[in-house]
């Protein structure tokens, strides 16, 4: 089964309020965020919407699945502010911490520079749009594909990683860490891209088709 919580949301316990270090903006619908509104459905996880985009999070193996944008028209530059956050939706987020000296970076799923504006750039930096990627990874490759997707004519944007070693975490809440990433991009003409790469030093971007990343990940995509 598959829950969805969206902005307003619940409210965080006393237990675990002092990990919310801000107010989280109003969220778009689910239904106008996933491409042409069909849900991806991963049974066992949460969906958390956002300003923009929602993720896609297992509660239980503290794992963000994918996440869906819709890519935002053209605007400004948005200074990026790095505020990462714990996510107050759930009793027990990541947090930026689990990440320090592990010799992973805290990676965007949905990108910081896809915001296009001061309020969902914030909303980028959530815990639970995050996931251990490599440096080689996030800071060369992957975010070159980013930039390459941003100069498209998109409609909309899913990001995901893909976890086949349960064993490999970090940090105290034992965050699992990605083998792999894929992109799915749907043009506003309804043809679709897959990139994949693996999170590994020296990993390259690769194209997919659709069907071969499905077979990957034992879920199907909008299409």
């Amino acid at each position: 089964m598959q829950r969805l919580l969206s902005i307003p949301r619940m409210l965080a316990s006393a237990a675990f309020s002092f990990l919310a270090k801000r107010k989280l903006p109003p969220s778009l619908p689910a239904n106008q965020v996933w491409p042409y509104g069909q849900a991806i459905v991963v049974p066992g996880t949460t969906v958390l919407c956002n300003s923009f985009y929602l993720v896609l999070y297992d509660e239980k193996n503290m794992r963000t699945i994918l996440s869906a944008e819709v890519t935002q028209p053209p605007h400004d530059h948005v200074e990026r502010d790095d505020a990462f956050c714990s996510d107050p939706r759930l009793k027990r987020s990541p947090t930026p911490d689990d990440y320090t000296d592990s010799g992973y970076d805290r990676g965007h799923l949905t990108p910081a520079a896809d915001a296009g504006n001061e309020v969902q750039m914030r909303d980028t930096f959530l815990m639970t749009n995050m996931t251990p990627q490599l440096p080689d990874v996030n800071r060369i490759i992957w975010k070159e594909l980013e930039a390459m997707v941003r100069g498209m004519e998109t409609q909309y944007v899913v990001t995901g990683a893909i976890y086949t070693d349960p064993s490999t975490c970090i940090g105290e809440r034992r965050i699992p860490v990605p083998s792999a990433y894929y992109k799915v991009v749907y043009s506003k003409d309804r043809s679709i891209k897959v990139y994949m790469a693996d999170n590994v030093e020296g990993s390259v971007v690769v194209e997919k088709s659709l069907s071969e990343l499905e077979s990957l990940v034992g879920y199907t995509f909008p299409s």
